[in-house]
């Protein structure tokens, strides 16, 4: 008996530690804790990916980036789901929240730097005291330059032009600076590509993409020059 009694301790002391240390949690869960988003998908692999990703951002940046103006309780949703007629999107409510739709069946890094972007510069444009935020970026394009001109845009990109004289990267012509921004931004978290080359060989390019990374930093407390998107304009990296 008392053989049984001490079983039933020992069980009930296992339990209580696998409820305390959360190990009963599912993965998703923890990471969804661990950042302070919601996710749906019940693929496991994109899971470790999202967070792989999330690791990178700086602490306590998420939590800064849901906050608006008034807004404490917004969320940021992350449905991902392998989808070959939809494009990933963001649908942004700015009492609730963002909702990042993302095809996994593409690059997750890319994916997720897009929506992270894409909240980013709404978060920072829509501000009631927006201070500025991003309202240089014109002085960084050509003189007298606007997106959507085709034409123009072949003579500055990257691949058509001398390197030192390129202003974009994106070999499809751009429509708005938001796209100009999103692309620059998605090549800064690539983990598997480094653009020392291309900054050496075109400053204009260069000094657009650190002006981004100084206006993110200015527009969250949570940002410093450790950041991972700022390892290039920094002495180390």
């Amino acid at each position: 008996m008392r053989y049984i009694k001490r079983n039933i301790l020992i069980v009930i002391l296992m339990v209580t530690i696998f409820l305390l240390t959360g190990c009963g949690k599912s993965y998703e869960k923890k990471i969804e804790e661990k950042y302070g988003i919601e996710i749906e998908t019940d693929d496991k692999d994109d899971l470790k990916k999202v967070d792989t990703y999330f690791s990178k951002l700086p602490k306590g940046f998420i939590e800064e980036l849901k906050k608006y103006d008034d807004y404490d309780n917004r969320t940021i949703k992350i449905v991902l789901k392998k989808s070959y007629d939809e494009q990933t999107r963001v649908k942004y409510d700015i009492s609730t929240g963002d909702c990042w739709y993302i095809d996994s069946s593409q690059d997750l890094e890319d994916q997720i730097s897009y929506c992270v972007i894409q909240s980013v510069i709404f978060n920072m444009v829509n501000r009631k005291d927006r201070d500025g935020l991003l309202l240089k970026w014109n002085d960084f394009n050509p003189e007298d330059y606007k997106y959507g001109d085709d034409d123009k845009y072949a003579e500055y990109f990257y691949g058509n032009t001398s390197k030192e004289n390129a202003y974009f990267i994106d070999p499809k012509p751009l429509q708005s600076a938001g796209d100009d921004a999103t692309t620059i931004f998605i090549l800064l978290m690539k983990s598997d590509y480094d653009l020392d080359d291309l900054f050496k060989n075109s400053p204009k390019i260069r000094d657009k993409a650190k002006y981004l990374c100084e206006e993110i930093e200015r527009a969250f407390e949570t940002v410093d020059e450790t950041a991972y998107w700022n390892r290039y304009f920094t002495e180390t990296k």
